[in-house]
């Protein structure tokens, strides 16, 4: 809710392959705002590193600080995000809801599955913040920004976020 996001083409490497910048500026924050914002931004950058390993999330390519603001650079995902193609499968109604539902859950779930056994909760899980990749199809999971990390079996310590509609009521 601080930022802006970014297509960028990485003009460095062969192909000039395309990603995507973050930009967090939380200016006008209060002190501890500050750190908090400074700590999620962390978590998420950590959070794309262990998990961008996982072929349906993207990859960290890098993250950094530069004049107060906060980078992260990721993997470029060509499709569109769920919420496009609900809205589609809603006005196309073909009858085969159940199907299509089944395997949309089987392709998210296994994604899922592999956040939750790295010892992450995602907790901002919505149509927008999936994405049917152009390439093959599968589902990729984005937007770490709102992660809960597990120590031992248990949830560490953080602020309740999420987006309206979607947090969980606990």
């Amino acid at each position: 809710g601080f930022g802006q996001t970014f297509l960028a083409c990485d003009r460095y490497l062969p192909g000039n392959p395309l990603c995507v910048i973050k930009q967090f500026s939380p200016q006008g924050f209060t002190p501890t705002a500050l750190k908090t914002a400074q700590r999620l931004f962390e978590l998420e950058a950590q959070t794309l590193y262990q998990l961008g390993t996982h072929p349906q999330i993207p990859a960290l390519l890098a993250h950094f600080e530069q004049a107060g603001e906060f980078y992260l650079v990721q993997d470029y995902i060509p499709g569109d995000n769920l919420a496009v193609e609900l809205a589609e499968a809603v006005s196309t109604d073909k009858g085969q809801a159940d199907q299509y539902a089944s395997s949309l859950l089987r392709d998210l779930l296994t994604t899922l599955a592999f956040v939750h056994q790295q010892g992450v909760i995602h907790r901002d899980i919505k149509p927008a913040n999936i994405i049917r990749r152009s390439t093959d199809q599968k589902l990729v999971l984005i937007d770490f920004g709102a992660v809960k990390r597990l120590s031992a079996g248990t949830a560490l310590s953080t602020i309740s976020i999420g987006s309206p509609g979607y947090i969980a009521p606990e």
